[in-house]
């Protein structure tokens, strides 16, 4: 098993580093199964990601067009997500949020 170490200073640059990584070092495999069987794949066989810096804003990658990639996520998307982490506030249907335990 090969160990990736990654450590960035925030998360965009923690997110291109990733994808430095199973780009260059990574290794490509056949999906055996399910709705995309046959297709290929790359992975790493293990990896740790230190952010030094992780309140750093922006929190989504600005990824150039040319690159042809998709944002892992939007910004909206993120403040979404961190409001339901960090709070208590329940949205309908729920019956607790992590925010409570914190």
């Amino acid at each position: 098993m090969k160990l990736t170490q990654i450590i960035a200073r925030d998360i965009p640059d923690a997110w291109f580093q990733a994808i430095n990584a199973v780009v260059n070092d990574g290794f490509e495999y056949v999906i055996e199964r399910g709705s995309y069987k046959g297709s290929k794949r790359r992975e790493l066989d293990f990896v740790t990601i230190q952010i030094t810096h992780p309140g750093t804003r922006p929190l989504v990658p600005d990824i150039p067009a040319h690159l042809g990639l998709t944002p892992p996520a939007s910004e909206e998307y993120v403040e979404d997500y961190l409001r339901y982490l960090m709070t208590s506030e329940k949205q309908e249907n729920e019956q607790y949020t992590y925010g409570e335990y914190l």
